[in-house]
């Protein structure tokens, strides 16, 4: 039996704050680094609700994660209080990496207050060969370089993926509710409700789906 290991946002990170000019002036963040080893076959599963998502594949045997929180608040003492509001927890053994975003529950009276407030942003490198599952309520995700399955489902956002080659992938299936597709696969270029990009090669292996409830589709195919 593989053992299991659970990492808090409060152990053995580096965290930064206020680093870069933020774009607001009552905007502070603060960034904490993860590391784990990991089979290249291996699953990365990612469970957030409010910020940006960016993947890469890459060819070592471990995941890496930049995680950048984000708050609003009048101070640096305000918004200290806010990031310890927002839990990191990662789960990991050789084949599988768990990471999810734990943010403060919702009063069922007022589900959307301070919302904007809190957001999480990911940057991951991961094997370029594992399987890459993503749940994401709001927010743009960017995927490049990875050979293996695909399957995201967001909110509200964009969803950009860009398949390093276009003989792997054995099916595509990405769609939004109400929003845009862009692709250069078939020259796909439309907005409105039901908006959906497709393609299956019987010879490839990689499965791809994509969910968008309000957002835009964005596919682009390298090589063949």
């Amino acid at each position: 039996m593989m053992s299991s290991r659970a990492f808090l946002c409060s152990f053995s990170v580096l965290c930064v704050l206020c680093g870069p000019p933020a774009i607001r002036a009552d905007e502070f963040s603060q960034t904490s680094y993860y590391s784990a080893e990991m089979v290249p076959r291996g699953t990365v599963q990612v469970d957030t609700r409010v910020g940006d998502v960016t993947v890469e594949g890459w060819d070592e045997s471990r995941v890496e994660i930049a995680a950048e929180k984000v708050v609003r608040a009048g101070s640096e003492r305000k918004a200290a209080r806010r990031f310890e509001r927002i839990k990191i927890e990662m789960t990991t053994n050789d084949e599988e990496v768990q990471l999810r975003t734990i943010f403060p529950p919702r009063r069922p009276w007022r589900p959307f207050r301070g919302a904007t407030k809190l957001s999480v942003n990911y940057r991951i490198r991961m094997p370029a060969q594992a399987t890459f599952v993503l749940k994401c309520t709001d927010g743009d995700v960017r995927i490049r370089g990875l050979v293996g399955h695909q399957e995201v489902r967001v909110g509200y956002g964009n969803v950009e993926v860009n398949l390093p080659s276009l003989w792997r992938v054995r099916s595509l299936n990405a769609s939004t509710f109400l929003g845009y597709v862009q692709s250069n696969l078939h020259g796909e270029t439309s907005a409105g409700f039901g908006r959906k990009v497709e393609f299956r090669n019987p010879q490839g292996e990689q499965e791809i789906t994509v969910r968008v409830r309000f957002g835009g589709v964005y596919v682009f195919g390298g090589p063949e």
